[in-house]
């Protein structure tokens, strides 16, 4: 039987999970990180544990599209589809865990900081954790915290310090928390008045106009469990060849979502259906790409020929860590597509046939998710495409969070975004992480609309991350001189 003791620290776990979309009760992160820095910073008694409690109620809730993932599109059992995802959380448990546990040995060998100080070290720990959520199996950087103050006046600090800024502050504050709620009642004033400031509606806005280019977005919403199976091509051909039709004349651009067909850009299937499309116009499309033997998930402009292969993959969705051991030991590691490859990191940004001088930073689904990717893709680009298929979060919160990102992304590098999905949420985003117009989750559609091209570069997109990462660098090292100095002296 499940001890007391453990349920406190899942459900505070999971009280975090509320604060993103679509339930954005935004204070509840706060609540769950202090109780999670109260724990394993001021507690000895079964920290690692009520940990990994505090990681399934977390991760556990905000990574369930895992789960289906596994679960529907796999065609796995649904007790292997769960250890896997147990496996994941475990994983992700560790990793974040590392420096919190640096931080409770320090914090128990008798070293004290100053109350400030302690809250900046603290901080300074749970930064970097987050900073290896970047690299851990490609990369994990789902649930980041700092993502919650989109629509609060803190959504004007990521042009400077990016979400890592955000998310700084989300920890400072939350430590802050812990320490009221545990050695000083009085500062919980403090911490009171600082999430108030912090949460406080944003009512700022800018936009600097180059010229205004029209563009149609199409969202199909195919059933994926059908799309691969013989005989359904021509109904996903006829479904985006009707919405197709509806495009607006006045569109310089036609957007199709990620690796709708079934087929591959090289493909007889593909040129044909292809050339159903008035190319007066300037298509981009997802598509699946064999090159030199591998296979890519592309964006490909119909117009030029210019392709951009995915760099991130999603574990367990495209790719399998430790794939050559694990192919063929269940029917989930044989799925189709399960062994793509990754893009190069040296991509640019495209160019558009119909306009010169001008280019966008292409990003397919889970590319977006990374902020320095993103930073990189944008150096030189007016405006960001981004094609994905949301179908494999299912029912989950998924598909609201990936839109989240998406908003996030846009305000960091001062550039409107296109996104186009294949079942939602397909959206027009502007500079300022605004959502201008989108179609729903489900709905198969397309959506006719403007977006204005940015030249200026924000802080964040010359320098990134540096920043809050380099500042946490220099708290952290500036504690162990603190600490070996203390020692000599005792």
């Amino acid at each position: 039987m499940l001890s007391k003791k453990y349920v406190a620290p899942f459900l505070f776990g999971f009280l975090g999970i509320l604060s993103f979309a679509p339930f954005s009760i935004k204070p509840l992160i706060f609540l769950s990180y202090a109780y999670l820095i109260k724990e394993l910073a001021y507690k000895n008694d079964s920290s690692i544990k009520k940990l990994v409690f505090w990681s399934l109620g977390h991760w556990g809730f905000g990574m369930s599209w895992i789960i289906v993932s596994v679960y529907y599109y796999g065609n796995t059992n649904i007790y292997i589809s769960l250890i896997i995802f147990f496996i994941l959380v475990l994983i992700l448990t560790a990793v974040f865990s590392m420096p919190l546990l640096v931080m409770k040995i320090r914090l128990f060998n008798g070293f004290k900081y100053e109350r400030i100080g302690e809250i900046l070290y603290i901080s300074s720990l749970l930064i970097l954790s987050e900073w290896s959520m970047y690299y851990l199996l490609n990369g994990v950087p789902w649930i980041i915290p700092g993502i919650i103050f989109l629509d609060t006046i803190t959504q004007n600090l990521y042009p400077i310090l990016g979400v890592a800024g955000g998310s700084f502050i989300i920890y400072f504050l939350s430590a802050l928390m812990a320490i009221s709620w545990i050695k000083n009642k009085r500062l919980s004033y403090a911490f009171f008045i600082l999430t108030f400031i912090t949460l406080l509606p944003n009512t700022l806005y800018k936009n600097q106009t180059v010229e205004d280019i029209n563009v149609s977005i199409i969202q199909p919403a195919s059933d994926p469990f059908l799309k691969y199976s013989n005989g359904y091509k021509n109904t996903i051909e006829n479904n985006l060849l009707n919405l197709y039709r509806n495009r607006s004349k006045e569109s310089h651009i036609v957007i199709f979502p990620e690796a709708e067909l079934p087929y591959a850009l090289e493909s007889k299937e593909f040129n044909e259906f292809s050339r159903k499309l008035d190319h007066s116009q300037e298509i981009l499309t997802g598509a699946w790409h064999f090159e030199d033997g591998s296979l890519f998930n592309s964006l490909v402009n119909l117009n030029t020929s210019e392709i951009y292969n995915k760099q991130h993959l999603v574990p367990f969705g495209e790719y399998i860590p430790f794939f050559s051991s694990l192919r063929g030991l269940i029917a989930f590691f044989d799925m189709p597509m399960s062994n793509v490859s990754h893009g190069s990191t040296k991509q640019n940004a495209m160019k558009l046939n119909s306009f010169d001088d001008i280019k966008f930073a292409p990003l397919i689904c889970y590319d977006i998710a990374f902020g320095n990717t993103v930073r990189k893709s944008n150096i030189s680009s007016n405006f960001m495409i981004n094609i994905s298929n949301d179908t494999w979060f299912g029912s989950s919160i998924g598909p609201y969070h990936h839109l989240d990102i998406a908003r996030v992304r846009a305000i960091e590098n001062n550039k409107w975004i296109v996104r186009s999905t294949n079942d939602g949420f397909s959206a027009i985003i502007d500079n300022n992480g605004t959502i201008v117009t989108k179609i729903g989750k489900g709905d198969s559609s397309i959506l006719n609309g403007s977006i204005s091209l940015l030249k200026e570069r924000s802080f964040y997109n010359i320098y990134g991350y540096l920043i809050p990462y380099l500042f946490a660098l220099i708290v952290i090292l500036f504690s162990v001189i603190i600490n070996l100095c203390t020692k000599r002296r005792a």
